[in-house]
């Protein structure tokens, strides 16, 4: 089978939310993966560029902060943050005030390199915006940011489900029983 091509100006799909959803998972992993091609030329891979990126915001993390700023699992940042040293772009010392503890800074030619990844994060904003106004770009990024609200909603401990929230409108019971006139709880006299 071969693929369609699909032309830099294509028109979007009719559709809903299902093709908006799709389109968006679509987008995200095709600019990961161009910010990963030109990454590779740097001689680095997908994820350590947000590692280093995050000593360049706040030299002298723990692993485990820089694990919770990402969002990833400790043993990931671990190896990630051993590849880099193996490559001079960072160096662990142990905590001055902990000696148990260990932290992570960017070397010399991590700064250096910092400006690199900087520059080629640059060439993909610029490949994805490409033939957008600023206007259009800024209207993309309030719908984004309205979605993201959305989603980032239901990933909450305590959120209740879109699922749960109809079956509680639908029941004829009352999720909670509120104390009838007699002070008994809802209960009929027998």
């Amino acid at each position: 089978m071969s693929a369609k091509k699909k032309s830099k100006n294509q028109k979007p799909k009719k559709g809903g939310h299902a093709e908006a959803l799709s389109m968006i998972t679509q987008v995200a992993r095709n600019a990961r993966t161009a910010l990963s091609r030109h990454l590779l030329d740097l001689g680095l891979y997908a994820g350590q560029d947000g590692v280093m990126l995050a000593l360049d915001a706040r030299d002298g993390q723990t692993p485990g902060a820089i694990a919770v700023s990402l969002g990833v699992k400790a043993p990931t940042i671990t190896k990630t943050i051993g590849r880099l040293a193996a490559q001079g772009f960072l160096r662990r010392e142990g905590s001055p005030d902990d000696g148990r503890m260990m932290l992570v800074f960017l070397t010399e030619a991590g700064r250096d390199q910092i400006k690199s990844i900087r520059k080629s994060q640059r060439k993909t904003e610029k490949a994805a915006f490409a033939g957008l106004k600023k206007k259009e770009v800024a209207e993309l990024l309030r719908l984004l940011t309205a979605v993201d609200a959305n989603i980032s909603e239901t990933l909450r401990p305590d959120a209740v489900s879109a699922s749960d929230s109809a079956a509680a409108a639908d029941a004829e019971v009352p999720l909670t029983e509120e104390p009838s006139a007699d002070g008994d709880a809802g209960e009929d006299a027998a």
